[in-house]
């Protein structure tokens, strides 16, 4: 099927949660562009809340790390992103690995305790200063897997992908799941470069 039978698909879907999760499906395997994805989900913030929360669905955390998922399992966001913000409230209560998932907001390094997941928004975080917790960093900011962190989402030929860093995930305490890994355009396994803020 060429890409534009493919977003019909996508279109055609209901509830639009659905078109949403259609349109991440289609970008993870490279079937459609961003542009192809902006129009079949309500706009990119959605598609990339979507993608977190898949990429969340394929990560197992340290046993250490399940005492405080009992009662939810917090995915959190530094730096200010209206849209992004909204997207991410949009799925709190959704099931997580047998958890509702709650959303907050942090503004530094020691607000980050207890974050199963932290989307980084914008500059301004050392990852140094997460000290090796057990949580899973994912960023759209330029050479975010490169400095350290776990998941980038990149832009290629006018494609939303990702790239990994494993020996950040690694370093976390994490493990990611070999169909994540193989989706994903590149997968670093060098040593984790965490010199300063991003």
């Amino acid at each position: 099927m060429t890409s534009a039978i493919h977003v019909i698909v996508c279109r055609s879907l209901r509830p639009p949660a659905a078109r949403v999760v259609c349109a991440v499906v289609l970008g993870l395997l490279g079937v459609v562009g961003v542009q192809d994805v902006a129009e079949a989900a309500p706009d990119e913030s959605a598609v990339q809340a979507a993608f977190v929360l898949n990429f969340a669905k394929f990560t197992e955390w340290p046993p250490a790390g399940t005492a405080t998922r009992q009662a939810a399992m917090q995915l959190c966001q530094f730096g200010a992103r209206e849209e992004l913000s909204l997207a991410f409230r949009a799925l709190e209560g959704r099931l997580l690995q047998g958890a509702p998932l709650q959303w907050r907001k942090v503004g530094r390094p020691d607000e980050v305790r207890g974050c199963h997941v932290l989307f980084v928004a914008e500059p301004g975080l050392s990852l140094a200063s997460l000290g090796g917790q057990p949580v899973l960093t994912v960023s759209d900011l330029p050479g975010f897997a490169q400095q350290g962190g776990v998941i980038g989402l990149v832009r290629q030929s006018g494609r939303l992908r990702f790239e990994v860093n494993r020996g950040a995930a690694q370093t976390a305490g994490l493990r990611l799941s070999a169909d994540l890994l193989t989706l994903a355009t590149s997968v670093l396994d060098g040593p984790v470069r965490r010199e300063g803020a991003l």
